[in-house]
């Protein structure tokens, strides 16, 4: 697998898995985005048009993860996310698991839509 932010490779480690998501929650509340400028990544905003980025090493780390004993790998942040698989993989999108055959997969930004908001008199 092959995964480019902004057109540019990203050398990954060891990983059991890749999350890309756009808001700080994950896996029924998880944050998963420290929003620390430790390493030069800004903090993770819905409406900023940036996709985060984030590896997991294994089901055992998503644990500690989840109760806040670990934190996930910072893969980095971009408004455009390329996914280049080389052989079938597992893939799961809001939930729905599938097994996906070689392809690029592209995330971009498309839109964005106030689902909430203040009632004003």
């Amino acid at each position: 697998m092959q995964l480019f932010l902004d057109g540019s490779e990203c050398e990954l480690p060891e990983l059991e898995g890749i999350v890309i998501l756009n808001i700080n929650s994950w896996s029924a509340g998880c944050t998963i985005w420290d929003d620390s400028k430790k390493d030069g990544l800004v903090a993770s905003r819905m409406d900023d048009k940036l996709i985060e980025v984030v590896g997991m090493y294994s089901s055992l780390h998503i644990g500690t993860i989840q109760v806040s004993l670990a934190e996930p790998v910072r893969i980095g942040q971009a408004s455009q996310v390329k996914i280049v698989l080389c052989e079938a993989l597992p893939i799961q999108v809001d939930g729905e698991p599938w097994r996906q055959n070689p392809c690029t997969i592209t995330i971009t930004h498309h839109n964005q839509s106030c689902l909430l908001r203040k009632v004003t008199s």
